[in-house]
């Protein structure tokens, strides 16, 4: 199955329980109920460097105090690595998914 790029990274968190976040984040599909995604991704750093690795597409819960702040940031879809250091990630690097799996987060016209 061929893959298509899904993303830059931006900057990346580790945290314990998740793993690996990667920013940006995505807003939740307008259409349809969200389902977690789980898919190996490709992932090509600055350095030219290739890399499989486990992600989890899933929604989380921002707790953000300023009301001002719109919903879809409040409950983004994040992608998360397990079991990958920030080393391997560095920022610029890209990430690649299934052309389906950038439908279910882009949206059907992606």
């Amino acid at each position: 199955m061929d893959k298509v790029e899904l993303m830059k990274v931006e900057d990346t968190f580790a945290i314990e329980s998740i793993g690996l976040v990667l920013a940006p984040s995505f807003d939740l599909p307008q259409q349809g109920k969200w389902v977690n995604i789980n898919e190996t991704v490709t992932i090509e750093t600055p350095e030219g460097k290739s890399l499989s690795a486990d992600a989890l597409f899933s929604v989380a819960h921002l707790n953000i105090k300023d009301p001002s702040v719109s919903v879809t940031k409040r409950w983004p879809i994040l992608v998360s690595l397990k079991g990958v250091s920030k080393e391997s990630v560095p920022i610029g690097s890209t990430v690649y998914v299934s052309q389906l799996t950038k439908q279910s987060i882009i949206g059907q016209n992606a």
